[in-house]
């Protein structure tokens, strides 16, 4: 694949489809439910929101619920730092006096400022019966108001941008997510298909087990390589230090906004939004899977695993007013991790310290006493990490698919 020095990790979705004219397969009436507008500041409402997929998900074991405090929290469009610089439009639909769908579609502002290009809407919150007429009329609904504020492209689902969840689970269903990562129905995708929407982009997440004999051959030759690049550029890796959260706060948010900058998709995160997702995810962090990579003692890169906490939380989402003790006696026995983010700042690229730090985690995971993990999610045209991630016996497991059309 050839690269775009333009985006080098990611090229803009191009060639999304028309949605005008509809196509035959997109149903319009609307004569047994309709779609209402609901206001994500109002505590009912929101919980009326988050509480509506009990029912779609209802028997599948694979689905663990997001927390829904934290759900509670996100949503509040009122208080929610991240959300400052967002349009949002809430939507539902209702048969009989039951939530039978919902919808987010949204203007990110300090995306479209950054990229330079205004016209980019997207939606996000997806979830819906089996019903093509209901899931047809939350688009058709989430489209018109993103048209009526100027925008010419709709891309999703996105919960709310590449900082968050987003991506489509498009294949493999016969695990349940790991920590931060989405899951849906199979049905979903052809409900937005036949809506007229089509691949924008896909989101690999990939696995590896540590545990593997083969693993073991293959990192031996990596990690010769990697003590030569420690020697000859006068590299060290060392783990956080949480008893320094702030300070260490503050170097990851200086490498992550340099680091991420070529990645299609990418905001810049303020500094106080990226401050409030650290202390989120702060009780949950293990000081050992956190690293930096140091040049003559610069940090100049970082990744950040979680233990994949999914293993442990209730599946209902509730943490009370028992769901706590569950979670407490579960979470000694997390054997999964996810590396979540990796970032090298770019003038420090291609020096082989994207191996290193992966070669560095898995180490960290086994001390830990860890089958695995999950890398990702990452582009699909971000070569230069994918590569990586292969060369470290990364499989390929999951592909996640964000939809696009065209609005003008």
């Amino acid at each position: 694949m050839l690269t775009d020095p333009k985006h080098p990790h990611g090229r803009p979705p191009d060639d999304l489809p028309k949605l005008e004219p509809a196509p035959a397969s997109r149903l319009r009436h609307r004569t047994d439910f309709e779609i209402l507008e609901i206001d994500l500041a109002s505590k009912p409402q929101r919980k009326k929101f988050i509480d509506m997929t009990e029912d779609i998900y209802e028997g599948d074991k694979n689905f663990v619920m997001p927390l829904r405090s934290h759900l509670m929290k996100f949503l509040d469009v009122s208080n929610n730092k991240s959300l400052k610089h967002f349009e949002i439009k809430a939507l539902i639909a209702v048969h009989r006096n039951k939530i039978v769908g919902r919808i987010c579609a949204h203007i990110d502002h300090a995306y479209n400022r950054y990229h330079g290009h205004d016209k980019t809407g997207w939606f996000g919150f997806f979830e819906c019966v089996n019903e093509r007429k209901i899931a047809h009329g939350l688009m058709t609904d989430a489209c018109n108001w993103l048209r009526s504020k100027g925008c010419t492209e709709v891309i999703g689902p996105m919960n709310f941008s590449t900082n968050h969840q987003c991506g489509l689970l498009v294949e493999n269903f016969e695990r349940p997510p790991v920590i931060e990562m989405t899951y849906n129905p199979r049905y979903y995708e052809e409900l937005l298909l036949s809506f007229g929407l089509n691949k924008a982009k896909d989101l690999f997440a990939w696995t590896i087990d540590v545990t593997a004999a083969d693993v073991d051959t293959k990192l031996e030759r990596i990690k010769r390589v990697a003590a030569r690049v420690k020697t000859r550029n006068n590299v060290s890796v060392r783990t956080a230090e949480l008893s320094k959260f702030e300070n260490e706060v503050r170097t990851l948010f200086e490498i992550y906004n340099r680091s991420w900058q070529k990645n299609w998709g990418f905001v810049p995160v303020a500094e106080d939004e990226f401050s409030q997702i650290a202390a989120n995810l702060r009780p949950i962090l293990e000081e050992k899977l956190i690293l930096f990579v140091e040049v003559n003692a610069k940090p100049v890169g970082f990744s950040v695993t979680l233990p994949d906490i999914n293993q442990a939380l209730p599946k209902d989402g509730r943490l009370f007013p028992f769901g706590w003790l569950t979670f407490l006696l579960k979470r000694r026995s997390i054997d999964f991790a996810r590396l979540m983010v990796l970032g090298i700042d770019p003038d420090y690229r291609k020096k082989g310290l994207e191996t290193l730090l992966f070669l560095e985690t898995i180490e960290a995971t086994r001390k830990l006493g860890m089958k695995g993990g999950e890398l990702g999610w990452t582009l699909e045209d971000n070569e230069l990490i994918n590569n990586a991630i292969r060369q470290m016996n990364g499989k390929l497991d999951r592909k996640y698919r964000l939809f696009g059309g065209d609005l003008s």
